[in-house]
């Protein structure tokens, strides 16, 4: 089966796979939150072998990968290529990668499983974040609501019943200056 070609992620037809230009290829994998740099190749199928072992230690689906009739994590390991260093500070630069690697995939474990053993936990924690939300979206709403009174007193000019020297104008302007907290659509994914 031909690798499945995905051209609108990156110019190369690969996931996760870029071409430089000086002519070689690179690839780098995200998970939990790290970018992990797997190395420089001679050709893009070797860079898509490479991020297909990292994604496999990831585990992700196949659909995911750029060669998913492969059908385990050793057989990926066995076809991917050792990358091209071309300074030892790059070896080093790949080593410390492939340790974040293996500390994002215990992460990733023991997460799974707290998830598995602790479900009232998971719970718990999204019904917080969920009251969180709901209290910073009544925090904005009060800013947005000061503001709006600040904004039409201050059109009305002199005609504002408030004098120059209020203390009011002062408060608005103070706590409203800013929307320090995330929008709306944010939200935390705990799965």
């Amino acid at each position: 089966m031909p690798p499945r070609r995905r051209t609108n992620h990156s110019n190369t037809g690969f996931t996760g796979v870029r071409l430089w230009p000086g002519g070689c290829f690179a690839a780098e994998i995200s998970a939990a939150g790290v970018r992990v740099w797997l190395g420089t190749f001679n050709s893009k199928e070797e860079v898509a072998r490479a991020y297909d072992a990292a994604a496999c230690r990831f585990a992700r689906p196949r659909h995911q990968m750029n060669f998913p009739e492969l059908s385990s994590l050793e057989e990926a390991t066995f076809l991917a290529p050792v990358p091209q260093f071309a300074s030892a500070a790059e070896e080093r630069h790949h080593r410390q990668g492939q340790r974040r690697i293996t500390i994002a995939e215990a992460d990733e474990q023991f997460m799974a499983q707290w998830r598995r053993e602790h479900p009232q936990d998971v719970v718990n924690m999204r019904n917080f974040w969920k009251e969180k939300q709901v209290e910073r979206r009544a925090k904005r709403a009060g800013k947005r609501q000061r503001r709006a009174e600040y904004e039409a007193e201050y059109a009305k000019g002199d005609a504002s019943a408030w004098s120059p020297n209020d203390e009011r104008w002062l408060y608005i302007i103070s706590t409203t200056a800013s929307e320090d907290t995330p929008s709306d659509d944010e939200s935390i994914d705990w799965d």
